[in-house]
């Protein structure tokens, strides 16, 4: 039979469905609240919570899964006073949990988090954030130990932060195998993302009467499993209060603040450490969507051809041989091959041709898709393994469409990334915990045969490589028919064709790509300011998009975007243009049109966009779009910058929605 186990520093009621009946509550009740047991030994809910607010609970639950936020009442005839509760449905039953609440002084804890937020919102790095995160937790909860377990691809954990006191080791640096973390235990924390543990070694509380229908899987006063108890004994924790971390994925990490002593954390206070976590999370993912634009930025200018280069174009091997050098810097490589009409042109250390050539001709049966195929142990992949690549641990190949059956591969290499990792407890297939290690000496781990993983931003730069890659090399292409072949004009005709279409349109959507669009954004400019005829630009994009790719592939990615594309062309007016700015990016550049024209249009696409139904994609398509009205000092990139500013508070606002670009602010 289940016998639900919780943790004594709060009460447990069950009712039923209609909140008028006590099934049963946790043996703790009148020791916590006062509340005598009757008689009968029937509590009833009035008798616990009083009748205006037990009334109250049963409006507020009416049709709804919990109650919207906790609920303060007084108990005057018991020493602690104060409670609060929280109410939620579990099947055919209502949960109630009641915890005392102490004095903590209010705007104290509020002031120091409001000064808290206010270091993690000044932070320019990831490093700095999380050690303020750290620190500013300790000092809210006085955990002996507080860490931030950072999640890798194969779900260990690395603790990248720490604040440290006295009576605990330091954990810094080290790892947690991933069966420390189970999945079962990430879905919890995906749901409940607070989990609080005061003694993890005092007895549990019980209900009663026994219950048989009672789960308590969500419940917060839940007592830890015999496994987690044994785990964090090992550890020689007896106090814990963990936080989850959520990327745009899933679960980034965790947070664990743990005490040798048991340790009880107020519900105020606990609402004051998520809210950090919280503002933390975004603080992260914003400070990596900056540095992600900074890396892309990189890549895009070492694709900018030079004046001379545009009339005059360089042979794919003149090219390898000028930019070989900034792409492996950028890119981390040691080597980088250009395969194109059955010949390798290389820079850095590669594999011969021979081998070259038969993984490309491996990767045209293998990989259709457009995207970039990538491993970090090409001894161990199933396409790679064969192949003479003693040097090579890492590759990552872009196909690169020079025309509809043929297609350039552009492949970067990376030796092998030897990696000495020290792990707390030692990785282990079984379903227990592993035994800690010494505090002294952490068990350590070489890691050999793989490379440096390649990153989603490493991934984005290198499809736009090769975008720019192509239109350059179709480009030389031309320009040698140009010079031998002239007295054929068929056939120079239909090769300037190709040309002008793969320099003005994207290959995928066919609306104009990156340079046209740039072209007619300049255009617009020298118009604007020679007869003050304003304009707009609105820069948007697929929110989410990843997500998209990565569960149903990037054919069904590539249908999401022309899609798109074609909705938006057809919706807008004949002076207005829709350009490909580079992988879900768009822009709208809408002639004659001041800020409440240029928001109306871009409200208007919104609502379009999210009507928009793809076929095997169930999820609704959204956008977040960012606009940016003429101003007389603008510039492409300025206009451009600040479009962008407003998308990210776009993105970062909830998505799905329209910002408007800021105005610059004047000195006086």
């Amino acid at each position: 039979m289940y016998h639900p186990r919780l943790q004594s520093f709060g009460a447990l009621l069950v009712l039923d469905a209609d909140c008028r009946r006590i099934q049963t509550t946790s043996t703790n009740l009148t020791r916590l609240t006062g509340i005598e047991r009757p008689e009968n030994g029937q509590f009833t809910l009035a008798c616990v919570l009083g009748k205006r607010l037990s009334q109250r609970v049963r409006r507020e639950l009416q049709g709804q899964q919990r109650l919207p936020g906790p609920l303060v009442f007084n108990r005057s005839k018991h020493s602690n006073g104060r409670f609060q509760l929280h109410a939620y449905r579990a099947g055919e039953q209502v949960i109630v949990e009641i915890e005392p609440l102490n004095p903590l002084g209010k705007r104290r804890l509020l002031g120091t988090v409001n000064e808290r937020l206010m270091h993690l919102a000044e932070a320019t790095h990831q490093e700095e954030l999380l050690d303020a995160l750290v620190n500013a937790i300790q000092q809210l909860t006085g955990h002996e130990r507080v860490s931030v377990c950072h999640f890798d691809s194969d779900w260990h954990g690395l603790m990248v932060a720490e604040a440290l006191g006295k009576q605990l080791p330091s954990l810094l640096g080290q790892r947690f195998p991933a069966s420390d973390f189970p999945v079962a235990l990430r879905k919890s924390y995906q749901n409940y993302p607070v989990r609080l543990i005061e003694d993890v070694d005092a007895p549990p509380e019980t209900l009663m009467p026994a219950c048989p229908k009672t789960r308590l899987n969500g419940c917060f006063l839940r007592a830890p499993a015999p496994e987690r108890q044994r785990y964090l004994n090992r550890l020689g924790v007896r106090g814990s209060l963990s936080l989850a971390i959520q990327g745009d994925t899933g679960i980034w990490g965790l947070v664990f603040c743990h005490s040798v002593t048991p340790h009880s954390v107020e519900p105020p206070l606990r609402d004051a450490v998520r809210t950090l976590v919280q503002m933390a999370t975004q603080r992260m993912l914003l400070l990596r969507a900056r540095q992600e634009a900074r890396y892309l930025q990189r890549v895009q200018d070492s694709l900018v051809l030079s004046a001379r280069a545009r009339s005059e174009p360089q042979s794919p091997q003149q090219m390898l041989h000028e930019q070989a050098a900034i792409w492996m810097k950028l890119f981390r490589a040691h080597g980088v091959v250009l395969w194109m009409n059955g010949g390798a042109y290389q820079a850095g250390m590669t594999p011969p041709p021979e081998a070259i050539s038969q993984f490309v001709l491996r990767l045209e049966r293998a990989h259709v898709h457009s995207g970039p195929w990538c491993t970090r142990e090409i001894a161990k992949e199933t396409l790679t393994c064969s192949l003479d690549m003693p040097e090579q641990c890492g590759a990552l190949a872009v196909p690169l469409p020079m025309n509809s059956t043929q297609r350039a591969w552009l492949i970067f290499f990376r030796p092998e990334q030897v990696e000495t990792l020290y792990w707390a407890m030692q990785p282990t297939t079984s379903p227990h915990p592993a035994s800690r290690a010494a505090p002294s000496t952490a068990w350590q781990e070489e890691v050999v045969g793989k490379s440096e993983a390649w990153q989603r931003v490493e991934r984005l730069a290198a499809v736009d490589l090769g975008e720019d890659l192509t239109l350059a090399i179709s480009a030389y292409e031309i320009s040698s028919l140009n010079r031998h072949l002239e007295h054929e004009r068929k056939a120079l005709a239909e090769a300037n064709q190709r040309l002008e279409q793969l320099a003005h349109f994207d290959p995928l959507t066919k609306v104009w790509n990156r340079y046209r669009i740039e072209e007619a954004i300049n255009a617009e400019l020298v118009a604007a300011k020679r007869y003050a005829a304003a304009f707009a630009l609105l820069l948007f994009d697929v929110d989410n998009f990843k997500q998209i790719n990565d569960a149903h592939g990037h054919s069904v990615g590539d249908d999401v975007l022309v899609a798109l594309a074609r909705l938006v062309e057809s919706s807008l007016r004949g002076c207005d243009h829709l350009g490909r700015w580079g992988g879900e990016e768009f822009i709208v550049l809408a002639t004659h049109s001041d800020v409440d024209a240029a928001f109306g249009l871009a409200e208007r696409l919104r609502s379009l966009v999210a009507e928009l139904r793809i076929e095997g994609l169930e999820q609704t398509i959204t956008v977040s779009i960012g606009v940016a009205v003429w101003q007389a000092d603008d510039s492409c990139k300025t206009i451009i910058s600040r479009a962008d500013d407003a998308m990210y508070r776009a993105k970062h606002g909830g998505r799905n929605r329209v910002e408007m670009a800021l105005e610059p602010v004047e000195l006086i």
